[in-house]
């Protein structure tokens, strides 16, 4: 057995009484591992294996078959994140975005803290929107998909171009394929994203199409 701090990204039953979990570790990064009789047996995981706990867990790896899960302690739970549906929504949406953008079984501690941290001031009631921004630029960078944002500075807006995740001057780019307006004001200024969220989501749903274009496939298409 080897112990890894954990998040878990995906979880699906298999068979009658098991599940089969995506784990997020900092030494392994994505692996699968099963966990044998874990719908029967509150017990021995007592819910444990769950979306927004952060876990210390045994696992026997096998490069055969499927990795076993042992024992599972709660190291910190994020649970007020269930507070709010926004917060939920978001939350989910940063553990899909992990599970979009990481290999299997690459070492990744920084994305791990990143990941951690995320949940973390999610969990303590900051505005999730300009959270999951954040958080999406800083895993796009670490993941080597950093975008360009230079731009002149005197501009509210930019076009961005998805496909070379570079800025250009709005009125030259407009009607342009795969050219979106983007929000440059709250890039430069973060103490005014919370008072922007439409902005906010605008630059989220950009830069989600520009991590779809360098991944070559649509979020929410993680293989099973």
């Amino acid at each position: 057995m080897e112990t890894f701090e954990a998040l878990v990204l995906r979880k699906s039953s298999y068979g009658e009484a098991d599940l089969l979990v995506t784990l997020f570790s900092r030494e392994l990064g994505k692996f699968r591992a099963l966990a044998k009789n874990a719908k029967k047996s509150r017990k021995r995981f007592g819910g444990r294996l769950d979306f927004f706990n952060r876990l210390e867990i045994d696992v026997a790896l096998n490069k055969r078959k499927f990795n076993l899960v042992g024992d599972v302690t709660l190291k910190e739970s994020y649970r007020e994140i269930a507070g709010s549906v926004d917060s939920f929504t978001v939350a989910t949406r940063v553990l899909e975005t992990l599970d979009f953008l990481i290999p299997e079984q690459e070492p990744a501690s920084e994305l791990f803290d990143l990941a951690a941290e995320t949940l973390g001031l999610l969990s303590g009631k900051r505005e999730p929107y300009s959270v999951f921004l954040v958080f999406l630029l800083r895993a796009l960078t670490l993941c080597g998909y950093r975008p360009d944002l230079r731009f002149d500075p005197q501009k509210e807006t930019a076009g961005f171009d998805v496909e070379n995740g570079r800025l250009g001057n709005p009125e030259k780019t407009r009607g342009k394929r795969n050219v979106y307006p983007f929000h440059m004001d709250i890039m430069r200024r973060p103490e005014i994203m919370e008072a922007n969220p439409e902005k906010v989501k605008n630059n989220i749903r950009i830069l989600t199409r520009y991590a779809e274009y360098r991944v070559g496939k649509p979020l929410g298409k993680t293989a099973t």
